[in-house]
């Protein structure tokens, strides 16, 4: 069954003359460049006509992030004359200094209050404005529930202190339900002192009214804002008013809210029709903004053009076909003739020519036939003459291939000698598995590594492999080694490449590769490599390459502990810095918290300290910190941190004490620290004294950050009863 129908397919071949199969081909040449063309043609028109969208979804969205950006800068510029700098003294001093029954709190509060609702009033801008002290309390609310609360932690309180602060609030509000802005301002005194932060919440009214302007959207088109949370922060004006909170969830949206980046694309919006949009992420309000437009009104111009270029190219292609039949009749009769000549020749009949009945690249080919058999003969004989070549160039390409085996597997071998240098994490890791992988560079050799000692000509030995007898007579009789221990080498001259020390043994002569490991001017070590005789392969370009990485990996783990000590000290007082207190408390008090052990905190401040840079000058008082680090570092044990947490404030984490044995530690340290001498200038600084804070876990919290507070609560409290003296957190401080 299977022989028929290859018969019929063969037959069918053969049945079809040159003409027709030229008439295929041109069919082929038409129809598929037109498919291609028609095809590429469509995907264009609708990537432009998508990318014009596009681009227009963006520059509404800019236009809307501009608004936006406009909105935020009134509200701090009326956020920031609610109270002027005259009135701070009278309206704002009070409230913090004043009792509340006073009539100076009273008239503060009462005209304030005024100042605030006339804000709300007139500009619209605000639904609530409300004045915090510097501890974060409350003092004044236009909301009176709110007054008496703590906002301490909150990232509008801490950052305006500091400076005018915009808060999004969008991970806490859904749409249509409250505002998604608060913006905060410190309020300063006449010393330029921050006495007060004002608050305000701002009002969603404009930032609706911005959002459901259309900006030339079309009937279809919208733009809103999206909080983290993928609710929709502003209305829309296509939802349903049963459905008051909306939520858009989208991979898009997703991405943008994890990148913080901006995108577009083709979604299903929040009501399920297809729409085209970009996300717009707001910087300034952590939100995204999304402009958005049904596929239907976007792409209606684009489909309506692509369907007249289909029609266009529907009629040129059956044009082309029918120019193609014409062609194809011309060309194929004396293609056929020719045809017929060459199934002859190929039979056995090597008398016949081909007959050259056309002046034309018909012509030209038979004429190629006719000479193509007078030139096989020709052809033979060259390639006879040419196979004693391709032996002799087989044997060079052996020789070729050997060499490159062998620069492959020295390539492989530094290769692994560099990924083990880099995964390693400190200087000692490296020296001690460097000799290894040098040994594997060099089996059939004998070495020696050697480390030079920070700060002398000295080198010490890391480790031999290979002949350890003959490795240390080389290193007894090394010239190199010798000059080096003396001083005698100069780093830009002695050594610029590989050295070979000698030495002689009962007449037999042994030599080695000597060359230093050097980076910028500075000497990391020395490599000697004792050469084998039996071997006799250069490897001097070898051992140079590996001198050179293994420099360079050194000089980089050495870059890297110098940085990370950097990094976590304090360069004044020596001790760590602030950085690093926060890199290992957390998992301190984890382990604490594992083992059920505990973890006492002692947070102290040098007494009357801006008084000694007031009397002596900061100098003094860098002196002061200075001694006080040294003290410090002397006294901690090696488990504890001692840690500069800011200004002249000191802490210190200490394992496994209790109450009583932390507060024997404190005062041993407040003690020292007032019998602490103090050079200066050549003159002896008057003794300082220090006020000290002491919290325990888990007695006194079971967080960082409470563990914190009420250790500065402490602090606070040793303070105000007297200074140079050492308080532990109280039990209720928890609760507070």
């Amino acid at each position: 069954m299977l022989s028929k129908l290859r018969g019929k397919w063969s037959a069918y071949l053969r049945m079809g003359t040159i003409r027709n199969r030229l008439l295929m081909a041109f069919m082929l040449l038409v129809l598929v460049p037109a498919t291609l063309i028609g095809a590429s043609s469509v995907y264009l028109g609708l990537r432009s006509g998508q990318q014009q969208v596009i681009n227009q979804l963006h520059s509404v969205a800019t236009l809307k992030e501009e608004q936006i950006d406009d909105w935020l800068v009134s509200l701090r510029i009326h956020l920031a004359a609610v109270i002027y700098p005259y009135q701070v003294a009278t309206l704002v001093e009070p409230l913090v200094n004043e009792e509340r029954t006073s009539l100076a709190y009273e008239r503060a509060e009462t005209a304030l209050r005024l100042q605030f609702n006339q804000l709300i009033e007139t500009t619209g801008l605000f639904e609530e404005i409300w004045l915090l002290d510097t501890r974060g309390r409350t003092l004044l609310s236009t909301n009176s529930e709110r007054e008496g609360q703590v906002h301490m932690t909150q990232a509008y309180f801490l950052h305006g202190l500091k400076e005018v602060y915009t808060q999004s609030m969008a991970s806490t509000t859904a749409q249509g339900l409250s505002s998604p802005v608060v913006v905060a301002h410190p309020v300063w005194n006449a010393e330029a002192q921050v006495v007060a932060v004002v608050v305000g919440r701002a009002s969603a009214d404009r930032l609706h009214t911005i959002m459901l302007q259309r900006a030339g959207l079309g009937e279809t088109g919208e733009t809103y804002l999206v909080g983290p949370n993928t609710l929709l922060l502003t209305p829309s004006r296509f939802a349903d008013e049963n459905t008051p909170i909306l939520r858009l969830q989208t991979p898009i949206l997703e991405d943008v809210i994890r990148k913080h980046t901006n995108q577009e694309g083709l979604y299903d919006n929040y009501h399920g029709k297809p729409v085209i949009g970009v996300y717009r992420w707001i910087p300034a309000l952590q939100l995204v903004l999304v402009a958005e437009q049904a596929q239907a009104e976007a792409f209606q111009a684009t489909y309506e053009v692509l369907w007249f270029n289909t029609v266009i190219a529907s009629i040129t292609i059956f044009v082309a076909l029918v120019l193609a039949l014409f062609m194809a009749r011309s060309i194929g009769k004396p293609l056929a003739n020719l045809a017929d000549t060459a199934t002859q020749i190929a039979a056995g009949n090597l008398q016949l020519h081909a007959r050259i009945e056309r002046d034309d690249e018909i012509g030209a080919l038979a004429k190629a036939f006719n000479r193509m058999t007078a030139r096989l003969h020709k052809l033979i004989v060259y390639l006879e003459r040419h196979v004693s070549e391709l032996e002799h160039a087989e044997t060079e390409v052996r020789r070729v291939n050997d060499q490159l085996a062998r620069d492959v597997a020295e390539q492989h071998a530094l290769s692994h000698l560099s990924n083990c240098l880099q995964r390693c994490h400190s200087l000692d890791e490296a020296y001690q598995s460097s000799v290894a992988l040098l040994q594997e560079l060099f089996p059939t050799c004998s070495g020696g590594f050697y480390r030079q000692v920070p700060g002398t000509n000295q080198l010490h030995l890391v480790g031999y492999w290979g002949d350890v007898q003959l490795m240390q007579l080389q290193t007894a009789h090394s010239e190199c080694l010798s000059n080096i221990h003396n001083g005698t080498f100069r780093l830009d001259q002695d050594l610029p490449e590989i050295k070979v020390c000698a030495f002689s043994i009962d007449g037999v002569r042994h030599e080695a590769l000597c060359v230093q490991l050097l980076v910028s001017g500075e000497r990391l070590g020395l490599l000697q490599i004792q050469k084998n005789p039996e071997d006799p392969q250069d490897l001097t370009p070898l051992v140079e390459r590996v001198a050179d990485l293994l420099a360079l990996a050194l000089s980089n783990l050495q870059l890297r502990e110098n940085l990370r000590e950097q990094a976590i000290r304090d360069p004044l007082t020596g001790i760590f810095n602030r950085r690093y207190a926060n890199e290992v408390f957390g998992p301190k008090l984890a382990h604490a918290q594992r083992h059920g052990e505990t973890l006492a905190l002692v947070l102290f401040d040098i007494d009357h300290f801006k008084r000694i840079n007031d009397t002596f000058g900061h100098d003094a008082g860098d002196a002061t910190l200075r001694a006080v680090g040294a003290m410090l570092n002397a006294y901690v044990r090696a488990e504890d941190v001692a840690c500069r947490f800011g200004g002249e404030e000191v802490l210190l984490i200490m394992n496994n004490l209790n109450s009583t044995q932390a507060l024997q530690r404190a005062n041993e340290l407040r003690i020292r620290l007032s019998e602490l001498i103090i050079e200066y200038n050549g003159s002896q600084l008057p003794p300082i004294t220090a006020s000290l804070g002491v919290a325990l876990y888990p007695e006194h919290g079971q967080t960082q950050d409470d563990l914190l507070n009420i250790a500065d609560q402490a602090l606070y409290r040793a303070k105000a009863g007297g200074r140079n003296q050492v308080l532990l957190a109280q039990l209720n401080s928890v609760s507070s």
